[in-house]
C-alpha cells in the first residue's frame, strides 16, 4: 500500500502516513501479525527471540534473570542481516589486545589476570533509513558578526539521507551501538532465511520498540545528521551556536536490519565486566575495564603534593 497523497509506502499497523500525517482511510491491518511473548532481561533489559526448547531462561547479554512480557503491539522482525566476518578466536584476541591497551591507571595485570566468563554472537536490532526532508535552520556564526561575537543565519535547504543506522537494541547501550555501526558494510546485507549464519543460532534481537517511538527515534537521527552537515559547509563562518533545525519529511525508506557483533563477559579479581567486539571489524571493541585504586590514589596524592608545593612557594615569595 502507498499513500494516496505523497506515496510513500505504508508499514504494517500505520494509522497515518509517516511523511504527510494524512488519515488511512482503509490502514493496513495488524491484526493478523504475528505476536510474541518476548523474554526480558531484568538488569540490562534486553529481548531475546526465544525458543524454550533450546535456551536457558537467561539473559545472553549479561546472564541475569529473565522474564515474560507479552506487548500489546505486534513485534517487527528483522528483514536483513549482515554476516559475521570475524571469528570467535579472532574475538577473544581482540579482546586481550583491548584489554592490554587501557592506559597507565589500569591494573598492570589487567590482560593476563581477566578471565572470559561468557561470549555470545549477538545480531542486534537497528533500522536503515533512506530518505528525503526539506530541512529548515536557524544558527550563529561568527561570518558577518562585525564588532559582536555573533550574527543569527537560517535558511531551507532540500537534503537526501542514506544508510542512516538508528540503533533499536535495548542489550546493547546507545554509546555501544554507536561505536559499531561507523564499521559496518551494509552492502553485505542478505535477507534472513535464505542462508543461516553458523555464529548467531538463535539469538536475534527483537524489534521491541513501540511504532511511534520508533518514528520519533528515526526523525531525531536524521535531525542530528542534518545538523552536522549544516555545520559543513552550508551555515555560513567557521564558528557556530544555537544550531536549530526543522525537518519536513518528503520520502522515508526504513529496513530492519541484525547487525553482528560479539557480547563478552570476562572477570578480573571476581568482578564481571562486558566488552562488545564488532562482528565484522576486529579492532573496533567498546566496552568497561576496572582502574587500579593504588595508582588512582597515587596519582591524587601527587596532585595534592604539587598544589602543595606551589602553595608553599608563593607564600615564600610573598614573604621575602
Amino acid at each position: 500500500m502507498q499513500c494516496s497523497r505523497c506515496e510513500t509506502p505504508i508499514e504494517l499497523g500505520d494509522l497515518r502516513c509517516a511523511v504527510c500525517a494524512l488519515v488511512l482511510a482503509a490502514p493496513k491491518p495488524a491484526s493478523d501479525a504475528t505476536r510474541a511473548s518476548v523474554l526480558r532481561c531484568s538488569e540490562c533489559a534486553a529481548a531475546i527471540a526465544f525458543s524454550a526448547e533450546k535456551q536457558a531462561p537467561h539473559c545472553r547479554f549479561c546472564g541475569a534473570v529473565m522474564r515474560i512480557e507479552q506487548p500489546l503491539d505486534p513485534l517487527e522482525q528483522a528483514e536483513l542481516r549482515l554476516p559475521f566476518r570475524v571469528e570467535r578466536a579472532a574475538a577473544e584476541q581482540a579482546l586481550r589486545s583491548w584489554l592490554g591497551r587501557r592506559g597507565w591507571l589500569s591494573p598492570k595485570d589487567l590482560a593476563s589476570g581477566a578471565r572470559l566468563h561468557r561470549m555470545e554472537a549477538l545480531h542486534w536490532a537497528g533500522w536503515v533509513i533512506d530518505a528525503r526532508a526539506l530541512v529548515s535552520w536557524a544558527a550563529d556564526s561568527d561570518q558577518g558578526s562585525g564588532r559582536s561575537k555573533w550574527a543569527p543565519h537560517a535558511g531551507q535547504v532540500t537534503m537526501d539521507f542514506d544508510n542512516i543506522v538508528v540503533p533499536a537494541s535495548r542489550g546493547l547501550s546507545w554509546k555501544e551501538c554507536a561505536a559499531l555501526t561507523r564499521h559496518y558494510d551494509l552492502a553485505s546485507a542478505e535477507p534472513i532465511g535464505e542462508d543461516a549464519d553458523p555464529h548467531a543460532g538463535d539469538v536475534v534481537e527483537e524489534f521491541d520498540a513501540q511504532r511511534s517511538a520508533a518514528r520519533r527515534t528515526v526523525l531525531d537521527a536524521i535531525e542530528a545528521t542534518a545538523a552536522a552537515r549544516l555545520q559543513r559547509g552550508t551555515i555560513p563562518g567557521r564558528r557556530f551556536r544555537n544550531v536549530k533545525v526543522g525537518v519536513f519529511l518528503q520520502g522515508l525508506r526504513t529496513r530492519r536490519v541484525a547487525l553482528p557483533a560479539w557480547v563478552l563477559v570476562y572477570r578480573y579479581r571476581g568482578q564481571p565486566h562486558r566488552a562488545v567486539i564488532h562482528g565484522q571489524e576486529v579492532g573496533c571493541v567498546v566496552g568497561k575495564a576496572p582502574y587500579s585504586t593504588w595508582k588512582i590514589l597515587a596519582l591524587v596524592a601527587g596532585g595534592l603534593a604539587l598544589i602543595a608545593a606551589i602553595v608553599a612557594i608563593v607564600l615564600l615569595s610573598r614573604s621575602g
